[in-house]
């Protein structure tokens, strides 16, 4: 047979030219990614996020799917933002569309915030206290109220177990506060992550974030009540500037019976009482002590006077000048609101002053605060909520008038819905109007 060089070498051309392109247009060069910058260190910042780019080659479709290893401590969307969630190390990845090739960026997370939890308890443990001896844990007043109003003293008056307070902070938490009532311990920390530790605890049912910051806010004293007459004419010579409100609900006829308040004990509970002891205004009436429920601020008389107005209304008795709703009556100022911010840890602060009002016998407690906004994400409040048994103000109002304590409590301000505690079924909500009742 004939050979046909010239055929061969025609194929040997083709198949030569075939393996010799060009490096820059082989159909099969490797794709890869790289993430500009490849490392990232950032501080958790409210509505602050970093931008991570994505460099494909080699692929005919250069978008990429941004994911994290633990969105615990940052997370990334579809464009590349990452956002710090809590203090730690992760890698943020870019898959090349296909998943033929990623690379990672390791992103380090700073965190200067302190934190606090809510621990709800499945029980309150082992105490040496027992319902058959009230004395040994109740006043004497907070007995006789209850027998007065036939009312048994029952588990929810028993303390939560010393050994679980223990147990708790022997995970490096620091105690905030606690509801016997509820079955609650609030606790400080500066890790996020404890809440791992916390939630091991055997006789821990669950861990809700109540409180989240590291920029305390300082305020300068508020204007105080004045010590002084106004000026206003006088409309009646015994109310003085308060006749339009005894006017307004008709007291002056309680009055005239002599329903003064004389013998009831008031708890008000609400913001700072800036200077009350010293208040000319308040020279008659009649205080029986004062307490501060904020964690690290013992004071209960603070910097605000929002509790001085509220309790102004009832407690001051200067006939001819001013005089209160319940001008004889005894009051005890506890100090619930934190005016540094909108956290629901102020909700355990409320609920921790209403049992010590409990404690000590009180009658009645007045508080001019309500609940509807958080300055925690995770933490909204929702017209749904306020069903008058979901939030712990509102369980715990709810507790504290079946212990026979008449709560009066302000609507709030929102004209559409009232918040927590106000929307409590055995709360007295009292909403407001102007001098026209309108």
């Amino acid at each position: 047979m004939k050979i046909n060089y010239s055929a061969l070498l025609l194929l040997f051309c083709i198949a030569f030219l075939t393996h010799c392109k060009d490096p820059d247009i082989v159909a099969d060069k490797k794709i890869s990614v790289t993430i500009i910058p490849d490392s990232l260190k950032i501080r958790v910042a409210y509505y602050t996020s970093w931008r991570l780019t994505a460099k494909v080659l080699n692929a005919d479709n250069d978008s990429v799917i941004w994911t994290t290893e633990n969105p615990r401590i940052a997370t990334v969307n579809e464009k590349g933002f990452v956002t710090a969630v809590n203090k730690g190390v992760t890698y943020i990845v870019a898959t090349v569309a296909g998943g033929d090739a990623f690379a990672k960026c390791k992103v380090t997370v700073v965190d200067d915030n302190d934190f606090m939890f809510r621990l709800v308890l499945k029980d309150k443990g082992q105490t040496r206290f027992s319902i058959d001896k009230p004395e040994e844990f109740l006043s004497a007043k907070a007995i006789e109220r209850r027998r007065k109003q036939q009312i048994l003293v029952n588990e929810t008056d028993l303390p939560i177990s010393d050994i679980y307070i223990k147990e708790i902070e022997k995970t490096g938490a620091v105690f905030v506060t606690k509801s016997k009532w509820l079955k609650t311990v609030t606790i400080k920390c500066s890790d996020y992550f404890l809440i791992d530790k916390l939630e091991q605890l055997p006789f821990v049912e669950k861990v809700l974030m109540v409180w989240k910051t590291n920029k305390p806010v300082s305020f300068s004293k508020t204007t105080k009540v004045a010590d002084s007459n106004t000026g206003k004419n006088l409309t009646d010579s015994v109310y003085g500037d308060a006749f339009d409100n005894i006017n307004l609900n008709n007291g002056q006829y309680l009055h005239e019976l002599g329903y003064k308040g004389a013998g009831i004990d008031i708890a008000v509970i609400d913001a700072a009482f800036a200077d009350i002891t010293t208040n000319k205004k308040f020279a008659n009436s009649k205080f029986i002590g004062a307490k501060s429920f904020i964690f690290d601020d013992a004071d209960p008389y603070g910097v605000d006077v929002h509790g001085v107005w509220v309790t102004s209304c009832m407690a001051v008795n200067i006939p001819g000048v001013y005089v209160g709703t319940a001008p004889e009556a005894n009051y005890l100022l506890l100090r619930s609101e934190d005016i540094n911010s909108e956290f629901p840890v102020e909700q355990d602060y409320w609920v921790a002053a209403a049992e010590y009002a409990d404690s000590l016998g009180i009658d009645i407690i007045n508080t001019s605060l309500y609940y509807t906004y958080s300055d925690l994400s995770s933490y909204r409040y929702s017209f749904e909520d306020m069903d008058g048994n979901t939030q712990i103000a509102t369980r715990g109002a709810n507790i504290a008038a079946d212990k026979g304590i008449l709560i009066v409590c302000c609507a709030g301000n929102e004209s559409r819905w009232v918040g927590t505690p106000a929307d409590s079924p055995k709360v007295l909500t009292v909403g407001a109007v102007d001098n026209k009742r309108k």
